[in-house]
Formats: C-alpha cells, sequence, structure tokens
C-alpha cells in the first residue's frame, strides 16, 4: 500500500467517526425537543385549566358583589 491509499482510509475512517459522531449529537437533540415539546404541552394544559379556574372565580366574585350590593354603604 503506498502512502495515497493509508491517507484516503484514515480520511474514510475520520468522516466516519465524525458522521457516528454529528448523528449521537443529532439523537440527543431530537430527545430534548421531544422532552420540551412534552412538557410545553402540559404547561398549556395547566395554564388552560388556570384560565377556566379564574373565569369560575371572577363569575363567583362579580355574583357575590351583586349579592352583597344592597347590604354595602354606599357614598
Amino acid at each position: 500500500m503506498n502512502k495515497k491509499n493509508i491517507g484516503v482510509i484514515v480520511l474514510i475512517i475520520v468522516l466516519i467517526a465524525l458522521a457516528g459522531y454529528l448523528y449521537s449529537g443529532v439523537t440527543k437533540c431530537k430527545t430534548v425537543a421531544t422532552d420540551l415539546g412534552t412538557k410545553l404541552q402540559e404547561c398549556g394544559a395547566g395554564l388552560e385549566t388556570c384560565m377556566v379556574q379564574a373565569t369560575q372565580f371572577q363569575e363567583a366574585l362579580v355574583n357575590l358583589q351583586e349579592m352583597c350590593a344592597p347590604y354595602l354603604p354606599t357614598e
């Protein structure tokens, strides 16, 4: 084997190693992105629940204010 063939073989091995490294990085990135997406969906669902409850509380306060209005002093 001459030096040119050895250089090509070394270059191919380096490229294969680099491709493996990049693939593992992409796989890890995909996993992290999927986890973040799931957590974001959970957060959105929690926020939606919170907004529904806040609306219910607001309605309850309006009803309470209307019920108590005759008993509150006015200026």
